[in-house]
């Protein structure tokens, strides 16, 4: 056993003594040299092992980036004039979510409604029954807002609203729409390229996730599941007028003037009269929950030119080749597989994830929500209590999150930007309106004949320059580039290339063997024989010229051709 550790060393010195000699790599035959100074070696050793080390550790990093991210965003040199620059949808919405003579007039219908199923059932007048219609407005799921089953309200305001639509479900999404403000309401004068406009021709009223709003430039069709809403919405959006705009300045842009009144007012989220503005997609639904545009806040009595720039994206086919997951988009056909639509937005995405959390958290989905997108119910006011539990538990909302953190749902990863389109950015400017003061009113413009003790804003949209610029996704590099960086790190630092590993592999696996085999071969051939294949050995392997060996004494001569030599001494005695 000794005998054995023995000669696996030796092998081993053997070994480590021709790899340092024979290695290509720099600073390998430094150790087989003697230095005056003392642990030399053992410095150099420590020295090259750290190098090593900080390369391998810089090439994982190398590789660990290119895996997670092996795309680029660079800037082209394409440019986009703003006529042929899609300007975003916009949702103007006021403070006030429903009119006060609207609810009234609705609330003595359901009070007639509630006499005729049983008298006195929630309310006792007309006053009271408005107050509680307020919780229709549950469905737009305020964050502030509790319900719980508890409250018999509820299920006396559902029974009420049910015999009222004679047995059927009732429409909370077309009575909140109903109950709202108009658009003349909301939006008094307008202007488009320094000319006055008709409201009604290019603002639509329409429903979306925060309740009824007055959208310009928007172009997708309606989900409410009333068909003669539907139908007439669809109508009225024929005849809405395009705009395109052809410059990038103050003269062409759109303008009008935002007004309320404050006698109008019956519910708000808020307690302010501040406007609010939505920016989406021209064809994504005008939902605020997954809204990734942003929104404006306008107070009254401010001019807020809003400047909006595009960016257009492009990507390379080439990302292709990689998932999803590691280019962080979609392509537009692979968005319309993983929702099984004929579009795809991640506004869009995030809201259909969420609709099927709702789903299947309370079987249902609030009707501002869009629930025809995913074929689900619509939840009524017995559902109400679940959709402000879901809205809690989904944004993981708890006070002690430390102590019982709350089980969340999916947060809709799977949701990405997509690959090729269009994003915005918003670029303010806040100013001040001239006041008018007592009963002065406003001579000429937009505010014509308006006061400056009203609520009202001026808003100014517009192109912020001509032209747009454009992006472009493509591949960092593939794995030659890759490749290329490992080798220029190596050679760098310490001469290392890729035939250095195949090196160091060869000695530690097959010239290890073969130097085990030839000890093995030693070991156990009889000495005799193994004396005689090395003489034979060196003398195949060395090669003479014809004048050195007869030059040569028969006493060497014998030594390595002892049969040659006896050969010769035989013809010698015949002689």
């Amino acid at each position: 056993m000794t005998n054995t550790l023995v000669s696996l060393k030796n092998l081993y010195g053997e070994l480590l003594r021709e790899f340092l000699q024979e290695s290509g790599i720099h600073g390998m035959k430094i150790f087989l040299s003697t230095s005056a100074i003392r642990f030399a070696k053992h410095l150099w050793f420590i020295f090259l092992s750290s190098l090593i080390i900080v390369t391998h550790v810089i090439i994982i990093n190398l590789i660990k980036e290119f895996l997670d991210q092996p795309t680029e965003v660079r800037l082209s040199t394409k440019l986009v004039h703003v006529a042929n620059s899609p300007f975003p949808a916009v949702a103007i919405c006021g403070a006030n979510k429903i009119s006060r003579h609207k609810m009234m007039s609705f609330a003595e219908q359901v009070f007639e409604a509630q006499q005729r199923f049983q008298p006195d059932l929630l309310a006792t007048n007309v006053s009271e029954m408005a107050e509680h219609l307020k919780l229709l407005t549950g469905f737009f799921l305020y964050p502030l807002d509790t319900y719980t089953d508890n409250d018999a309200r509820l299920d006396q305001l559902h029974n009420i609203l049910t015999s009222m639509y004679n047995g059927s479900e009732y429409p909370t999404r077309d009575i909140i729409f109903d109950l709202s403000p108009d658009c003349p309401d909301i939006i008094r004068s307008g202007m488009v390229f320094g000319k006055p406009i008709n409201i009604t021709k290019y603002f639509q009223k329409r429903s979306i996730s925060v309740g009824a709003c007055c959208l310009f430039n928007y172009r997708r069709d309606t989900y409410t599941t009333n068909s003669i809403r539907a139908a007439f919405t669809k109508a009225n959006s024929k005849l809405l007028e395009n705009v395109t705009f052809e410059s990038n300045s103050l003269l062409s842009s759109v303008q009008f003037v935002l007004h309320s009144d404050s006698n109008d007012f019956w519910h708000t989220e808020f307690a302010s009269y501040a406007f609010r503005l939505y920016f989406f997609l021209q064809n994504d639904y005008p939902t605020v929950m997954t809204n990734t545009l942003g929104e404006i806040l306008v107070n009254r009595r401010t001019l807020v030119e809003i400047a909006i720039q595009p960016t257009f994206y492009e990507a390379s086919d080439a990302i292709r080749n990689f998932r999803p997951e590691l280019r962080q988009c979609y392509f537009k056909d692979e968005g319309e597989r993983l929702l099984n639509k004929s579009y795809y937005s991640h506004d869009e995405c995030l809201l259909i994830c969420r609709m099927q959390s709702m789903q299947r958290y309370c079987g249902c989905v609030s009707p501002f929500l869009a629930p025809p997108l995913i074929n689900a119910s619509v939840c009524t006011l017995l559902q109400l209590p679940c959709l402000s539990n879901w809205l809690r538990v989904f944004n993981q909302w708890s006070y002690f999150e430390y102590v019982d953190p709350p089980d969340g749902f999916d947060k809709c990863n799977s949701c990405m930007p997509t690959c090729e389109g269009v994003d915005y950015k918003t670029y303010l400017n806040y100013l001040p309106l001239r006041n008018k003061h007592g009963n002065d009113t406003y001579t000429f413009g937009l505010l014509e004949g308006l006061t400056s003790d009203e609520p009202l804003a001026l808003v100014k949209l517009f192109f912020k320059q001509l032209y747009a610029e454009s992006t472009y996704i493509d591949i960092v590099g593939d794995w030659v580039a890759l490749l290329s960086r490992f080798g220029g790190i190596l050679s760098l630092f310490y001469g290392f290339s890729i035939l250095s590993y195949v090196e160091i592999f060869y000695f530690m696996s097959g010239k290890w063997f073969v130097l085990i085999y030839r000890a093995w071969q030693l070991a156990y051939i009889p000495k005799e024989r193994r004396d005689s294949r090395a003489l034979e050995k060196r003398a195949e392997n060395r090669v003479y010229s014809l004048y050195w060996n007869e030059l040569q004494p028969k006493t060497v001569m014998l030594e390595r051709y002892p049969k040659n030599i006896k050969w010769q001494n035989r013809y010698d005695d015949s002689y």
